[in-house]
């Protein structure tokens, strides 16, 4: 009897130490849920804010000027590009962003176009995705390598200026003769692409009153400059350092200068190919003139005679 009772209190020690470790297993093994952290109430009895929309590639400027400008290249790209459709356009003009907070300035080349010459500043300005702006000469217009250069500029979102249509100097001239050089150069070039030019640069930079008056006349602004590259400079690199300090003065070149270069002899492809990564290098924006002339305080003014922003 006594070694029964012995046996089944043996019997009853081994199950409960067995179950006891298989318990242990279990637990170590699967490991229960952690508990549930309460949300912790809201310090504002606000709803919650929707998620913000992704950003866009570049930001948005809200200005009048600013979505003319777009409406404007979105034109005329499509009508002198050669785009695969509005997709593209608009992927090009989001890489033609202006900060207007940033220091910026306006490279400008006079007397083109030429081929072989304003063809490859073309090159390197896609090259780098910046602009300038070109005062052609209207007469030029009349040969077609010469036009279907000034309509890729205009497809590359870069600026046309009027440099009158014979390049002769406008303060010689009489009102009417101002008129037409300067109305027979908007023409050919309107007529063309659709262009319209908003700036005439007076050929070596002579104007009077009557000149401000027929550029008000059509909408237009004068526009010369505040730094010269190569009025006499045939060497690149002396060029190059122009832009940055005028050898013949000292001034040094400042945020909103725009920048007199030519575009009619080969020397000034390599200039270019130095002054672009320079100036990027130093944080200017290369802009056209009327982009630079918007973001001024005062704004685009038609017959007012501009050097700088």
């Amino acid at each position: 009897m006594k070694r029964g009772l012995a046996l089944i209190c043996f019997l009853s020690l081994l199950t409960a130490a067995l179950t006891g470790m298989c318990g242990c297993a279990l637990r170590q093994g699967v490991p229960p849920p952690a508990p549930q952290k309460t949300a912790e109430p809201s310090p504002s009895s606000s709803p919650a804010r929707p998620p913000s929309p992704s950003p866009t590639l570049v930001p948005y400027v809200d200005a009048e000027w600013y979505i003319e400008r777009n409406n404007t290249l979105r034109d005329m790209m499509a009508k002198n590009g050669e785009y695969s459709g509005t997709k593209e356009i608009d992927r090009a003009i989001e890489r033609m962003y202006i900060d207007p907070d940033k220091p910026m300035v306006a490279l400008t080349f006079d007397d083109g176009p030429k081929p072989g010459v304003t063809d490859e500043i073309l090159d390197i300005l896609e090259e780098y995705n910046v602009r300038a702006t070109f005062f052609i000469i209207g007469i030029r217009l009349q040969k077609p390598a010469e036009l279907a250069i000034v309509k890729r500029a205009i497809s590359l979102g870069c600026e046309i200026g009027n440099h009158t249509w014979t390049h002769d100097r406008l303060t010689r001239q009489t009102l009417g003769q101002k008129r037409f050089a300067i109305r027979e150069t908007n023409k050919i070039v309107f007529d063309a692409t659709g262009y319209q030019m908003r700036f005439v640069r007076p050929p070596g930079g002579y104007y009077d009153p009557d000149v401000c008056r027929v550029a008000k006349e059509e909408g237009m602004a004068v526009a010369k400059w505040a730094q010269s590259g190569n009025v006499m400079e045939r060497d690149p690199k002396l060029i190059a350092q122009n832009v940055q300090k005028q050898i013949v003065n000292g001034k040094e070149l400042e945020d909103g200068d725009i920048i007199l270069l030519h575009d009619t002899k080969p020397y000034m492809v390599d200039a270019v190919k130095i002054i672009i990564p320079e100036l990027l290098e130093q944080g200017y924006q290369l802009v056209t003139v009327w982009e630079l002339i918007n973001c001024s305080e005062a704004g685009f003014v038609p017959g007012e005679v501009y050097h700088h922003q």
